[in-house]
């Protein structure tokens, strides 16, 4: 099955268009190749996807206005879910890795998604930039110098021999790209480590300081009897079949 990459852009930080592209996902996952569910009514649905009354109700009414569903028939006795794949392969996120068990399964799963598809886009600028700076061949060098381009157009890079820097990546920003709290952020985090889609990595400074006995010092993260330690953002590997589906030439 398979997403447009502009709906998961569209999704960035709003739960609720989160939650009615889970559903509409639901829905197409149970109807298989078909889009269509003739003489639907939420009582059908509720029995074909097991998603409450009340989640399809406030939901369905979404996907329509997005244009993400649509009725159809005499008396829009029929249900149809459209729009949600491009004819172009590339404007697609291939979603074969979500969890389909539930609702909640793969509304996890497209947050977790949101979330890695940050990471994926920092791969695709550091390849960028190593190509540009040390190319393969005559081919790729010129391709990348398009890249590069495109990317300077959108502010993303200031100039075409800027230098990549790894910050690594926080939970506040996963917490604003999902539009989740920190808490949730970590959740989000931790799913995608024990669905294997990703590995995390902690960085951390320490300075030893004797005497220092656990006091608050300034530019420091916190301190223990003799030693200082500056915590840094975290910084993810994505597994090569996520990144294969999130990263495109194209940002």
């Amino acid at each position: 099955m398979e997403l447009k990459r502009t709906i998961m852009t569209q999704c960035k930080g709003k739960p609720q268009l989160q939650k009615a592209v889970a559903v509409a996902l639901c829905i197409k996952h149970k109807l298989g190749r078909s889009s269509m569910m003739r003489n639907y009514s939420i009582n059908k649905l509720h029995t074909l996807t097991k998603i409450s009354a009340r989640t399809l109700n406030k939901y369905l009414p979404i996907l329509i206005q997005h244009g993400w569903a649509m009725l159809e028939g005499k008396n829009n006795q029929h249900l149809i879910i459209c729009r949600m794949v491009s004819h172009t392969a590339k404007r697609n996120i291939c979603v074969d890795k979500f969890c389909f068990d539930s609702f909640t399964e793969i509304y996890r799963s497209l947050r977790t998604f949101l979330a890695l598809l940050i990471q994926a886009n920092k791969d695709f600028i550091k390849c960028t930039i190593q190509s540009v700076a040390d190319p393969k061949d005559g081919k790729s060098y010129e391709a990348a110098k398009r890249k590069v381009k495109r990317l300077i157009q959108k502010g993303i890079l200031n100039g075409r021999y800027e230098q990549y820097k790894e910050y690594g990546l926080s939970l506040k920003r996963i917490a604003q790209e999902t539009g989740n709290c920190i808490r949730t952020a970590q959740r989000i985090m931790r799913y995608a480590i024990c669905k294997n889609w990703a590995k995390k990595f902690h960085h951390f400074e320490q300075v030893f300081a004797k005497g220092v006995n656990y006091r608050n010092v300034y530019g420091y993260t916190f301190s223990t009897k003799n030693n200082l330690y500056i915590i840094h953002a975290n910084t993810y590997e994505l597994n090569d079949d996520v990144r294969n589906n999130l990263l495109v030439g194209n940002i």
